[in-house]
């Protein structure tokens, strides 16, 4: 097995993701302890449920882009082939997560609303770092 040490560009983005999920991590639990204090647990684990789903959208499509990006040094049209595909992934896991908190699990909908658009906000606060 040989080592080849990451260029500035997948440590930028291993960077950006991270903080990206820590910002979304702070907001809904800030959210969370806000709402546990003024609506009861049931409210506050089900904001917990509505930012774990955006969270794990988020996962799903930095993994995505990350292989549609290294397709995309080989052949552009799978490149944006997996591009597409991070999307619609990531489109479906959110929804599957949602439903099944709303639906199957029977959550408060709006308290698993609100936990996710808190952690989609972390979005507009995480900005890419620049590969230096």
């Amino acid at each position: 097995m040989v080592y080849t040490r990451p260029n500035v560009y997948d440590i930028a983005f291993r960077r950006t993701v991270f903080r990206l999920l820590l910002i979304q991590g702070v907001l809904v639990l800030s959210a969370a302890i806000i709402a546990y204090l003024m609506q009861g647990i049931e409210f506050s684990l089900a904001l917990l449920f509505g930012g774990a789903a955006s969270i794990a959208g988020t996962l799903v499509g930095a993994w995505r882009i990350r292989i549609a990006t290294d397709e995309a040094a080989h052949s552009t049209t799978l490149g944006m082939a997996g591009f597409y595909k991070s999307a619609l992934m990531r489109f479906v896991l959110v929804i599957a997560l949602l439903a099944l908190g709303m639906g199957v699990l029977k959550l408060p909908a709006l308290a698993v609303l609100i936990g996710f658009i808190v952690a989609q906000t972390g979005i507009f606060f995480a900005r890419p770092l620049r590969a230096h």
